[in-house]
């Protein structure tokens, strides 16, 4: 083997190298971009739900069971969730949880039924488990009065 042939030899392999590190980071920071982001985000349950978590030791609802993941909302999402699916509560329970807590099984996505609303929402693809909440609230109707902190959230 002559060394023209080792030199071009070590130059495509670093060229191929060099690309395939460059892939590697455009797809480790396209995983979750919205999860650096959105430091927090929600989980509206009804008092009946809460109770059912609180005993089960996870979150889950009929509608998540249904669609097969957990429906969350970021602190800008709340308002509408609470408008479109909680419109006949006059109490609710909202969760938070931080996003790198969960940031392994949280997936941002378009909306799976067609709604009037846009963007992208919190999907979460597993059991959550309610050790993971990291602060939680009840909210009475009055429009919903969201807590301040979360209110800032956005």
């Amino acid at each position: 083997m002559t060394f023209d042939k080792i030199n071009l030899n070590f130059k495509t392999l670093s060229m191929v190298m060099i690309t395939i590190a460059i892939v590697m980071l455009l797809f480790e920071n396209n995983q979750n971009p919205q999860v650096k982001m959105n430091n927090n985000v929600y989980k509206i349950l009804t008092h009946n739900q809460w109770n059912d978590s609180k005993k089960n030791g996870y979150i889950i609802t009929e509608l998540d069971l249904k669609d097969g993941f957990i429906h969350l909302s970021t602190a800008s999402q709340l308002s509408g969730t609470l408008h479109y699916y909680f419109n006949e509560f006059d109490s609710l329970i909202l969760l938070q949880f931080k996003s790198n807590d969960i940031a392994d099984n949280l997936v941002y996505e378009n909306p799976i039924h067609e709604t009037v609303r846009k963007g992208k929402f919190p999907h979460y693809y597993s059991k959550l488990n309610i050790d993971k909440i990291s602060n939680f609230w009840e909210i009475k109707r009055g429009s919903f009065s969201l807590p301040e902190e979360v209110i800032l959230d956005q």
